[in-house]
Order: C-alpha cells, then structure tokens, then sequence
C-alpha cells in the first residue's frame, strides 16, 4: 500500500497510474485522518485503532509513505516517477516503529528530518571549499563537521546551523 498526503489532483493521477503498474494501492489521507496512526491507515493488522492529538506539521507537505512494499518495486516506482519529472522530497518507509505514529507525528517528524538533510549538504558543500583553501585554519571547523555525522538520529539542526554560521564568517574574511 502507497499512503499519500497533500497531492494535487495531477499529480495524485500520475501516483494512482504508475502504483497500478506496479501492483500498489493508492490511499489518499487526508487532514482529518492524520489523526490516526500511520499503521492503522495502512491496514496493517494489530495497529492501534485510536485518534491521538493533532502534531504540527507543514500543511502544504507533499508525501508518500510505502507501506509493505518491496524494496525493488519502491525504487523502480521512484526511478520512474523520477524520468518522468516528478520527485517528492518527503517520502517514507513504514517501520516497525513508525506504524506506531499518529500520522501528523509522521509528517513533522520527516519535515525536519528533511531539513536537518537539507542543511547537512549545503554544509558538506562548504567544507569541501574550506577543504580547497588549503588553510590549516580551517582545520578545526573541518574536523568539527566530520564528527557531526557520528551524531546519527541526536543529529538537530541547530548543529548544522550553528557550525555553518562560523564557515561562513571565515569564508566570509578569506574573501
């Protein structure tokens, strides 16, 4: 099954087309569900039934949650989604864990997961310049950033935010 939220209807079509090539049911959730655990939307047997408390979450997020789906059918659904212009930056695979989720909690929870990755390449992007410059300066905030990544899910954003905030200034005074 192929959970979706916040498609317009073009691109709800595009999904419904290629998930019936590849044997996927479609399930539109919508605002008023997302009250519901991700397990108990995706039918999963023994998920909890109850509405839990609306979670903060982006309103005008896009995203698609596979659920119990192969993994070589994910990526060819991806891939050819891909070819033919569409990508959906916010997409998940259900997890033991997840399933357990209100589904509101979901969709906050890989916003900032996908901003902590967003922030996390444009700061690998700024290390390989301090990296070019050669500078034995920039040595301590290279090794700073390298560490970040032993952090693993205690990773946040304000880590990334912060060592970012000082590459920049000392790139700013290399100029």
């Amino acid at each position: 099954m192929l959970l979706v939220y916040g498609l317009d209807q073009e691109k709800l079509n595009f999904i419904q087309d290629l998930a019936q090539k590849y044997s996927f049911t479609v399930k539109e959730v919508r605002d008023q569900d997302t009250l519901y655990t991700a397990g108990h939307l995706a039918q999963i047997p023994d998920a909890d039934p109850r509405k839990f408390v609306k979670e903060d979450y982006p309103q005008d997020m896009e995203f698609l949650l596979f659920c119990q789906i192969d993994r070589e059918a994910l990526y060819g659904f991806l891939q050819e989604a891909h070819e033919q212009g569409y990508q959906f930056p916010h997409k998940a695979v259900l997890t033991e864990t997840t399933k357990a989720w209100p589904f509101s909690y979901l969709l906050g929870h890989i916003a900032q997961e996908h901003q902590v990755m967003q922030a996390y390449n444009r700061l690998g992007k700024k290390i390989k310049q301090c990296q070019d410059l050669q500078d034995p300066s920039l040595d301590p905030l290279i090794r700073q950033a390298k560490s970040l990544a032993k952090l693993g899910d205690d990773l946040t954003l304000d880590h990334i935010l912060d060592l970012e905030k000082q590459i920049d200034q000392l790139l700013a005074g290399k100029e």
